[in-house]
């Protein structure tokens, strides 16, 4: 609780969550282009109409950068008591001046002979996605806090009280964006005289490259999803607090699957798209097997729990078998996610199974359907109900520990009413 309370947690939480309707309304477009019946597949690409609706999902994944700079840069100077909005425009200000206005390109010349070169005043469109993620926290958080600071040490212009507050506004703003500006000009310069180049390169290379290299395995992803599930276990919202902790690296993996996906090609980050449809598989599990439950508890359980489990809202069982805080469950709570996601992408990249796409749907989406649309394969949906099996499996033993003592404490609620 301290961990999440603490304020620069709060304010890339509260930046995300703030630009998640964007991430979302591109999934509709992506899921759209996505459906998996060949009379479908083979309009959009007759007819052209798959690369209108990659649109909106390149516009979102290829600023995403630019959006997190400035709800990050908003949200701090909002924690502050400063102007929000000056605090955003500040920061964006600093993560452009960071952004290297170079590029590789490519050029068609009249002759109809391609040239490929590097292009300066030119900037790359990865540069403000996926690639700038960690450029765009890191000058939301400084920038606007440099910003903040500078108020508070009272380095403005100071207008008269009879002067508009928007205009007044206007200049205190002056001197403080201006020195934030030199600031990160310095260190513009100061990083083109190291091998980097620029900032955004050293900071891709040295921390967000590795840290996105967490989950792009399957022994990471597996990890990833089970620590959430041994969270649970304590009654701690374990997947809130893995997601506080590495939402940016998971943001980062999405939107550079999502550009893959609407350019048509290979995924960089399987596994990452692999967590959503396993993140609750286990659940779904247990919910099948309390349906076939002796116990009159678990089953009425099992009957009001099932249409939710189906659609990965697990809160039903977690509270009410309950999970949390259940030694005898810990064990293929935290196993099950993590098992099925690493046998997934085993069977992904062995060619068991299609991969996924890369395309962003939504998390209630049942698990067999969701890697059905998401590989666009029936081997998705076939191997979706596979997993299911497989969690009913390992919850089995450990299920019928339970029973056996709801049972036990049935008939002595019995005995004693008799």
């Amino acid at each position: 609780m301290k961990f999440a309370q603490l304020r620069y947690i709060k304010i890339i939480m509260n930046a995300f969550m703030s630009i998640a309707a964007f991430s979302i309304g591109s999934s509709i477009f992506s899921l759209l282009k996505s459906i998996p019946v060949p009379p479908w597949q083979n309009f959009l690409a007759s007819s052209g109409f798959g690369d209108v609706l990659s649109i909106p999902v390149n516009m979102v994944s290829n600023l995403y950068a630019v959006m997190v700079v400035i709800a990050v840069g908003y949200e701090v100077a909002k924690s502050f008591n400063r102007p929000p909005l000056a605090g955003a425009m500040v920061s964006f200000g600093a993560f452009m001046i960071l952004t290297p206005f170079t590029a590789n390109v490519r050029i068609v010349n009249d002759a109809g002979e391609t040239i490929t070169g590097m292009a300066s005043g030119v900037i790359s469109l990865s540069a403000l996605g996926s690639q700038g993620i960690f450029l765009a926290m890191f000058c939301g958080i400084v920038g606007a806090r440099l910003y903040v600071l500078m108020l508070d040490k009272n380095i403005k212009i100071k207008m008269p009280d009879s002067i508009p507050p928007s205009v007044a506004g206007m200049f205190e703003t002056m001197i403080p964006a201006g020195l934030v500006f030199i600031l990160f000009m310095v260190l513009r310069m100061g990083f083109a005289a190291t091998s980097y180049g620029t900032m955004q390169s050293f900071v891709y290379t040295i921390l967000q490259k590795p840290l996105m290299g967490i989950g792009a395995n399957p022994v990471g992803a597996a990890l990833y999803l089970m620590a959430g599930k041994l969270l649970w276990m304590f009654g701690i919202h374990g997947d809130m607090l893995t997601y506080a902790t590495l939402g940016s690296i998971r943001s980062a993996a999405t939107q550079a699957n999502m550009a893959a996906f609407a350019a048509g090609e290979a995924v960089p980050y399987l596994e990452w798209t692999l967590l959503t449809p396993f993140t609750n598989i286990g659940i779904l599990g247990l919910t099948i097997l309390l349906l076939f439950s002796k116990s009159t508890q678990y089953k009425s359980l099992g009957k009001l729990s099932i249409a939710t489990s189906i659609f990965n809202i697990t809160e039903p069982v977690m509270f009410g078998f309950p999970i949390i805080l259940n030694p005898v469950m810990a064990v293929p709570a935290v196993i099950t996610p993590g098992l099925t996601l690493a046998l997934t992408s085993i069977a992904m990249r062995i060619g068991i199974i299609a991969p996924s796409t890369g395309v962003a749907l939504s998390n209630v989406i049942p698990t067999p359907i969701y890697l059905w649309m998401s590989t666009n394969s029936i081997s998705g949906l076939i191997w979706g109900c596979l997993m299911v099996v497989l969690s009913v499996v390992i919850f089995f033993p450990f299920f019928k520990i339970s029973e056996k003592m709801a049972l036990k404490e049935e008939a002595e609620t019995e005995a004693e009413e008799v």
